[in-house]
């Protein structure tokens, strides 16, 4: 019987065994953004020539239990890995029998998953795969990678890139057969998403930008009427802390400060400075500090910096969306095309 641990089968003149790799990603079945990880759903096909173990009596209905098969580990896998259905073939290619081998696995992976653009951010959703021989020994070619189109547009995501990266990675506490100091091949299955920002748009943000610009109305009222003035003031605050409290239940929780916050934390701020104004023009007032025009002129201005303020605090937050609806809004249109 033969040893399934053993080296890759021939000898160092020939060089590495190449096994041509490539995978079919079935379903993206979780990605938890708190917690870091995703679960995708996963079949992986390795091809390789067969280098002297089938002989010439090889044939399809061969078993092949007991053949070289490439060893395999996810590297950022968190809960033991479910193989849902693997299998071993034979097939012929320019009349040498090449053997694949075809595994279905559904790994629960961990991820870095930085929302600090939120909700213009991007995930890249790494599957990364080791094997148990140096470079000098296997060499992995990259091979197609395919996508369901089921996944192609999800829940706040779309696909906009997926690729196999081969990379090398040397380990420090990790041997193979001796104490060589060679790097390991590693296979990267990656997905890249980016959020569709338009959900939280209509939600949050138009919300907030019609409650800031109407406390533009606070500047209309005339200086002696303090009470309405101050009415406006403190009706429209009441209405950012409820927005407030509705925002928080809908954004991530995060232990850092996204792009969205930063801008919530503008827009309340020049909304609270509105506030504050009216406090001083009656101050203002009291003291005979400004007469009536000059109060009149004062309001003005605060009006007219508050607008620029509030403008160029959006302009700031919504500069991604430029690149989104130029780059990824035409990919949800084929996905829509693709559906009908």
């Amino acid at each position: 019987k033969l040893d399934l641990n053993r080296k890759p089968g021939h000898d160092s003149k020939h060089g590495p065994k190449v096994v041509l790799f490539s995978c079919m990603i079935n379903n993206l079945l979780e990605v938890n953004l708190i917690d870091e990880y995703f679960k995708p759903d996963l079949a992986i096909l390795m091809d390789w020539m067969d280098d002297g173990e089938l002989k010439k009596d090889w044939s399809l209905k061969r078993k092949t239990e007991d053949m070289w098969k490439p060893w395999m580990q996810f590297g950022n896998t968190i809960e033991k890995v479910e193989e849902v259905e693997k299998n071993t073939d034979v097939y012929s290619l320019r009349k040498r029998p090449v053997i694949c081998s075809y595994r279905r696995v559904i790994p629960t992976l961990g991820q870095q998953m930085p929302l600090k653009q939120f909700p213009f951010d991007k995930l890249n959703l790494d599957a990364e795969i080791q094997f148990g021989w140096t470079t000098k020994e296997l060499k992995i070619v990259a091979g197609e990678m395919e996508i369901d189109p089921k996944i192609r547009q999800l829940n706040e995501y779309v696909l906009i890139d997926h690729r196999i990266i081969v990379r090398e990675h040397k380990y420090q506490y990790f041997t193979c057969y001796d104490d060589s100091s060679d790097p390991y091949p590693e296979v990267v299955m990656r997905l890249t998403l980016a959020r569709n920002p338009w959900y939280y748009i209509m939600r949050l943000v138009m919300p907030q930008l019609l409650l800031s610009f109407m406390a533009l109305t606070t500047f209309q009222v005339p200086a002696e009427e303090v009470v309405d003035r101050f009415s406006v003031s403190g009706t429209i605050v009441l209405s950012e802390i409820a927005l407030y409290f509705i925002a928080v239940q809908m954004l991530p929780r995060v232990p850092y400060v996204m792009r969205i916050d930063l801008w919530f934390t503008w827009c309340f701020a020049l909304v609270f400075a509105a506030w504050g104004q009216n406090g001083l023009v009656y101050q203002f007032m009291k003291d005979g500090t400004l007469t009536e025009l000059e109060l009149e002129e004062f309001d003005q201005w605060s009006a007219i910096a508050y607008v620029i303020l509030v403008v160029l605090g959006t302009a700031w937050f919504l500069r991604p969306l430029y690149k989104f609806q130029r780059l990824y809004a035409p990919l949800q249109q084929v996905v829509s095309k693709a559906e009908i």
